[in-house]
């Protein structure tokens, strides 16, 4: 078995990466392999720490405004080149002494070598692992042309750091995307790539407890609520605002009947009501407000939760703090309208919860999750463009989604049907059963193309 280091910007947080990290950890340590985790920042988790790994580090955030966004703090690029060399240097030395003291014979780096926010942290993973003759798997979540902030070189040297090194090629590294559309993107630029997607555990499920119990009381929910739950966070591209117009539509008075034999499953009588429940953080404000536009111009009904839930359980204030999960036991539906992911955990989070889902169709969706089978409430693949900026799914599109939504709310059977269906599909497909399987081929093909584990200086 392999002493397995894995390497990323930070860990032990509640951001994707770091969260598809505790689910490799526990798939290669369940295969029997040791992990050791490096990182500029731990959170909550144990970690060999090298503070200039973090994108917080003052000379990362100074590096990475000149490279990516304005060249207006060094007289050249050659200076500009000194900075990322120098840096460089010092996480070198770091991950040296990471493989020297816990004996690393295999490194996973996780994203830091197909986003390009940290040259010198990309510049010093290669190093190591070519002078360490160290085999290794690149973990790309996603990849600086696809990210606006990062796909705007200011000067020559940063596009040629680039061309070179996002993804650097070298026959001891594997590389791993999370989806089929990256996977024909490195093809296009020689490099083969392996496919292994997000998954979750399935050995666990939500429930209701004696914490959670008082949830629905405390977001200010009453049994006759019929409960869309949007669990990603408030930023643009999760297209909020097709959650927002779907409420809208299902709070018509064509679909009160349905509405109210869902309400009746709760225990409630009498008219029901739509209520779009935002449980994630609020990390573009100025979407925000013009989402609160949208909001009171259709007269939905919402809760915002980012002050009573977190990523995890506890007291603060003499207040309880829920959990994300803590959730999905009082939600009837979830939406789901991102316009662009990597992947789709939230959807899987979904199916996990034994919720439906109304997706919309973004690409990856469409190469990598619908394929798979799932039945969900379709929000199509096009959207139109309001004078605003925030978008609108054409008029009998959102109508069809909300009759499909509400069938689906009026009939318990169909409704279990759906939700098992889903589940059992995704268990069998996308489960940490499955992520074991596919690293146990992963790690087996790392260690073969580098001819065995070989550290040496």
């Amino acid at each position: 078995m392999s002493r397995i280091g894995i390497c990323h910007f930070r860990v032990g947080e509640t951001d994707g990466v770091s969260l598809e990290i505790d689910k490799w950890r526990a798939a290669l340590e369940a295969l029997g392999h040791t992990v050791y985790l490096c990182a500029g920042r731990a959170g909550g988790a144990e970690a060999f720490l090298i503070p200039e790994l973090s994108l917080d580090h003052p000379e990362v955030e100074k590096i990475r405004k000149n490279a990516c966004h304005s060249f207006t703090d060094y007289p050249s690029e050659e200076h500009l080149h000194a900075h990322i060399e120098a840096l460089a240097a010092r996480i070198e030395r770091g991950l040296r002494h990471f493989v020297e003291v816990y004996d690393i014979d295999l490194l996973i780096v996780e994203n830091i070598w197909s986003l390009s926010p940290h040259l010198p942290a990309t510049l010093a993973l290669w190093r190591t692992v070519r002078d360490l003759r160290l085999p290794a798997i690149a973990h790309h979540h996603d990849f600086y042309w696809e990210k606006e902030d990062y796909r705007g070189p200011t000067c020559s040297l940063v596009r040629r750091l680039l061309a070179e090194y996002f993804p650097p090629r070298d026959p001891r590294i594997v590389h791993v995307v999370i989806n089929r559309l990256a996977q024909a993107e490195l093809a296009k630029r020689g490099i083969p790539a392996v496919v292994v997607p997000n998954v979750l555990d399935f050995s666990t499920s939500p429930k209701l407890d004696e914490f959670n119990q008082d949830l629905r009381e405390r977001l200010g929910l009453s049994p006759r609520d019929v409960v869309l739950l949007q669990s990603t966070r408030v930023v643009r591209r999760k297209g909020i605002e097709l959650a927002v117009d779907l409420a809208a539509e299902l709070s018509q008075p064509g679909f009160q009947g349905a509405l109210a034999r869902r309400a009746r499953e709760h225990g409630a009588s009498g008219p029901a009501r739509v209520v779009l429940l935002l449980t994630n953080l609020v990390e573009d404000p100025p979407y925000w407000e013009q989402l609160k536009e949208r909001i009171a111009r259709r007269g939905v009904e919402v809760r915002l939760a980012t002050g009573q839930v977190a990523c995890c359980r506890r007291e603060q204030a003499g207040h309880k703090i829920y959990s994300f999960w803590d959730t999905y036991p009082f939600a009837d539906l979830m939406t789901y309208p991102s316009l662009q992911e990597g992947w789709g955990n939230q959807f899987l989070e979904g199916i996990w919860a034994k919720l439906p889902v109304a997706s919309f169709e973004y690409p990856v969706f469409k190469t990598d999750i619908a394929p798979v089978g799932f039945k969900y409430v379709s929000l199509g693949d096009v959207v139109q463009t309001d004078g605003d900026g925030l978008r609108r799914l054409p008029p009998e599109v959102l109508r069809r989604a909300a009759r499909e939504a509400a069938e689906l709310l009026a009939s318990p059977a169909r409704y279990r049907e759906v939700v098992e269906h889903n589940y059992q599909l995704a268990k069998r497909h996308l489960s940490l059963a499955k992520l074991q399987q596919l690293l146990q081929g992963v790690v087996s093909q790392t260690v073969a193309q580098g001819g065995g584990i070989a550290k040496g200086s």
